[in-house]
Order: structure tokens, then sequence, then C-alpha cells
């Protein structure tokens, strides 16, 4: 864990060359473990998807309990029912918007569960100054978190960005195309405004289609471990 104290800087203007697009889905049932299958499904339709270093598919989120059901960490097989008020978000640069919204109307199979795209809204990146990717996976640290950390604070120097506080949280096994891959859970907190946008539009290690190294705001620094 890095962890040293910094004076924040004030809020800015999000600039919206890279937004994220929120689509309405009709998905009853979809695996737990669904990272690689959506993404590759959704590659069937938009060729250039996996190719884009700016383009990002959210894992679907689902949330840990709720209504008397607890979600297990066992990725491997877990189905989960989706709501209908379940979205399915994709990072992507604006010039990509148009080509990105021909999803509307189309339905893809992820496994063997159909998904259905229906309309979407556009949102800008947040400038808030806390921010967590629920998977990160970087080549060769596997079995240690201090590795995983040095690297991650390399790619981050490399980007120009100075790392004040961060910490990982849960690990998980996602499986790919290839096998199954390790992922950590990780929360960087008191970056300046301009340095939270660089790393969503950017993100960090591999996979980033598939959704690894994908950040997203974070309000409160506990719920990094809760996923």
């Amino acid at each position: 864990m890095f962890w040293s104290e910094e004076e924040k800087s004030d809020e800015i203007a999000v600039p919206d060359n890279v937004i994220d697009v929120s689509f309405k889905i009709n998905c009853k049932q979809i695996k737990l473990d669904h990272a690689w299958a959506l993404t590759n499904a959704i590659g069937e339709l938009l060729p250039w998807l996996k190719d884009d270093p700016k383009t990002a598919v959210h894992h679907i989120y689902i949330p840990q309990s709720g209504n008397g059901w607890v979600r297990s960490d066992n990725f491997d097989d877990e189905i989960v029912q989706l709501s209908r008020r379940t979205r399915l978000k994709i990072r992507v640069a604006k010039n990509r918007l148009d080509e990105l919204m021909s999803l509307s109307s189309q339905t893809i199979l992820v496994d063997d569960s159909p998904l259905t795209f229906g309309s979407a809204e556009q949102y800008l990146l947040s400038n808030l100054t806390t921010i967590v990717s629920r998977h990160v996976h970087i080549a060769d640290t596997d079995d240690s978190e201090e590795e995983f950390l040095h690297q991650a604070n390399q790619q981050l120097q490399t980007m120009g960005i100075q790392v004040r506080k961060m910490l990982c949280g849960k690990s998980h096994k996602l499986k790919t195309s290839d096998g199954f891959i390790k992922t950590r859970s990780l929360m960087i907190a008191d970056i300046t405004p301009e340095e939270s946008i660089l790393l969503q539009e950017n993100g960090i290690g591999l996979y980033y289609s598939y959704g690894c190294g994908v950040f997203i705001p974070q309000k409160g620094i506990t719920a990094v471990n809760s996923e």
C-alpha cells in the first residue's frame, strides 16, 4: 500500500473526448464471469472494438446482495439473474460513438444467454480524485501484492501520474479464451482531477477492452475491499 498526504487540486471541467455509453439491456441472466464472452460477442458486431486502445466494455455490475440473495465469489460458474434496471456500459472515444450506437436493437449471445441492446445515454468521465478498478491484471505479478503495486506505480508514472495513495482489494480469477488470469481490485486516491481523467481515459494493465484496468469514481475507501 502507498499512502502519502498531498494537497488536493481544484475541480476542472471534464472533456468529452472519451465518454461512457450506458445501454439499457434485455437479458434475463448471465454468468458472473462474463467479461470475455461479452466483449467477444460485441466484437463480432464491431470488429474494431478489441483493438481500439480507448474502448473498454465494463463488466456488468452485480451487487453482492439484494432481496435476501447473496452473491458468491465463485466467478467460474455462477449464474446471476439481471433486473430490468441493469445497464451495460462501454467506454469509447468520441470519434467511435456513432459506430457504437449502432448496437441499439441488436442481439448478441453471451455464452448461451441472449442480450439485446436498447436505448443508450452518454456520460462524461468523473473528475473525482478517488477512483477504483474492480479488476486489474498486470503480467507476472499474480502472487505478489507488493510487486503488483510496484508495477502499477511504474505504469502510472509513465503516464505522468504521481501516486499518493494506492490500495489493493480482493483478487479474482477470470476465465479467458486461453485459461484463467488473476486480477486484483485497485483503488487510487488523492490524485489530481487531471490525473483522474487521464487514468480513466487509458486504464492500466492488460485486457482493457475486456473491462480490466477500467477505472470508475469511488466515493469511499472501504468499498474497494467489498467487491
